[in-house]
């Protein structure tokens, strides 16, 4: 006969392994005052800001600069616009007198603009 031995199984234990956790400091936000605005009996009245001499006049001397360069090209884009005779040349003269033409009136404006405000504030 053939005789089967039990094999007694080891009772196999898992060890646990406990990892150090390490707890972050959160550090807590000073509370933020809140402003309180205060409103006066009194009415304000408003300031109207002045725009400085210096300020002014560089300005003032910019716009005619730039309003008299572009007077001059526009001037100049209509004349070489009539003096060709050849369609693409009459084309690109035209277009450069247009444009010429919009940005020399932009500046126009904000020379009168300029102007009323000097004016204004007196």
């Amino acid at each position: 006969m053939v005789v089967k031995k039990k094999v007694a199984k080891k009772s196999v234990k898992k060890k646990i392994v406990k990892k150090k956790v390490t707890k972050k400091v959160v550090r807590k936000k000073a509370p933020v005052k809140k402003r309180v605005s205060r409103v006066s009996s009194h009415p304000k009245t408003k300031l109207i800001k002045k725009i400085p001499k210096r300020k002014y006049s560089s300005k003032m001397s910019l716009v005619l600069k730039n309003l008299f360069l572009f007077g001059v090209l526009f001037v100049l884009s209509l004349i070489l616009y009539n003096a060709t005779s050849v369609g693409m040349y009459e084309d690109l003269f035209f277009l450069l007198s247009m444009i010429f033409g919009f940005i020399e009136i932009a500046f126009l404006i904000s020379l009168l603009v300029f102007v009323f405000l000097k004016y204004g504030q007196k």
